[in-house]
């Protein structure tokens, strides 16, 4: 009986724990089909026994990226340092799970994880090589699955919120731009739905604390690749409880940090819009 191919995850800047944390959850996504995969960083000294031995296996470069590099340095480092730490050249598949390692930069000829393919098969001296994965934008990790997240109206609104969290004015603005990114007003009904399933919820008197208990719940799918989320769900309680801070902060007798309590339902909320937003496991990723 054929044993089954290796697999060896490297993280490129384990100093990083958001880096460390996706590099974990591909171990654990490994572990779910019978594979006990332990992570090494690129400077470690295990490195060349862990590459040395991918004859047929796949390879998995976990990290921060752009389309100019793949964890901060070039194509063209990286491929020397892994060819210097034993990775034979019958490596069937190298994943690089890099935020737009995909993607060919105007200023550049080629897409990062391309570049090291070839990089790759001039060191070696060979017409041929296995397959190269990048992937096509900006990148956030479902449970080891990582899921493109594309440019649009939604993320722009985001961006002006999170540059405008102290901006009462600027924010009142964006609340009414709000409406035209979901002009069904589906996220209010997606809601009302949400309620009517959890009564519990429902039975609360402020809406805010409906949207509290809410989050409580959804927390458990943000990860799972499998469950899916509207991003019309979270859009619209995010733009609520920025309405409810503006208003705290025009009725409060005391100092109110309205930046603080934008900030706070920005960051809670935002993974899951950007979740229900993802694209599919074919069009996040490029092969070559």
């Amino acid at each position: 009986m054929a044993s089954p191919p290796p697999y060896a995850i490297v993280v490129l800047s384990p100093e990083d724990p958001a880096v460390r944390d996706g590099a974990l959850r591909v171990r654990q996504k490994l572990a779910r089909r019978g594979h006990d995969i332990t992570p090494v960083s690129l400077n470690s000294a295990a490195l060349a026994n862990k590459l040395g031995a991918l004859d047929g296996g796949t390879l998995y470069l976990v990290g921060h990226g752009d389309e100019l590099s793949i964890g901060d340095m070039q194509p063209s480092n990286l491929a020397v340092i892994l060819e210097e730490n034993d990775l034979p050249a019958t490596v069937a598949r190298i994943q690089v799970l890099t935020c737009r390692s995909g993607v060919q930069s105007p200023y550049r000829d080629e897409a990062p994880a391309l570049a090291l393919k070839r990089d790759l098969m001039s060191l070696y001296r060979l017409d041929t090589f296995g397959r190269v994965t990048g992937l096509t934008g900006t990148a956030v990790d479902y449970g080891g699955s990582f899921r493109v997240i594309p440019s649009g109206p939604v993320i722009d609104w985001m961006n002006q919120v999170r540059a405008n969290v102290g901006n009462a004015t600027q924010l009142a603005h964006l609340v009414d731009q709000a409406d035209a990114l979901d002009p069904q007003n589906a996220g209010n009904d997606l809601f009302d739905a949400f309620l009517n399933h959890h009564p519990h919820l429902k039975a609360e008197e402020e809406e805010k604390e409906q949207i509290y208990g809410a989050i409580q719940l959804l927390i458990n799918q943000l990860h799972d690749k499998n469950q899916q989320i509207n991003y019309r769900l979270p859009l619209y309680m995010l733009v609520q409880q920025i309405g409810d801070a503006l208003e705290e902060e025009e009725d409060a007798d005391e100092q109110f940090d309205l930046a603080e309590s934008v900030l706070t339902a920005l960051d809670t909320l935002e993974p899951f819009i950007s979740k229900g937003l993802a694209l599919n496991r074919q069009g996040s990723k490029v092969h070559f």
